[in-house]
């Protein structure tokens, strides 16, 4: 079972959102703010996040900046009124903007982490891993 970290302040939507996400298989690990996601996110393993824009006290690219600052290649949705305007700049990040269906949210994830898995499989196995000088 995937873990999703849903970031999201408005009461209605991420109660949507997990409910869609829980239906689908996924546990979903639930913050209201940035300050609140990095504290989950410190004591629990995450394979995606799905995150905001615009929340109290830090935005949603702050927020992924952190995020994949501890986790790099972090797979991360941004779900937002202002989709169709948001422009970010943080690599691999898919932007959808609400209203959303539940439906799309849960296919736009499972393509998501298909991407990353496929990613993952496709990675040579010592990249990432320091070489001694010869």
């Amino acid at each position: 079972m995937k873990n999703i970290l849903l970031v999201e302040d408005d009461l209605a939507v991420s109660y949507v959102f997990r409910r869609y996400l829980e239906a689908a298989g996924f546990r979903v690990l639930m913050a209201d703010n940035g300050r609140d996601a990095l504290a989950l996110h410190s004591g629990h393993a995450v394979d995606a996040v799905i995150t905001d824009f615009r929340m109290p006290g830090m935005n949603g690219d702050d927020l992924l900046l952190a995020l994949r600052a501890r986790q790099p290649g972090l797979p991360a949705m941004m779900v937002s009124a202002f989709g169709h305007e948001l422009k970010t700049t943080i690599p691999g990040v898919r932007v959808l903007a609400k209203p959303i269906m539940g439906d799309r949210l849960v296919a736009e994830l499972q393509d998501l982490l298909l991407d990353a898995e496929t990613v993952a499989l496709n990675r040579p196995a010592d990249e990432g891993t320091p070489q001694l000088p010869k």
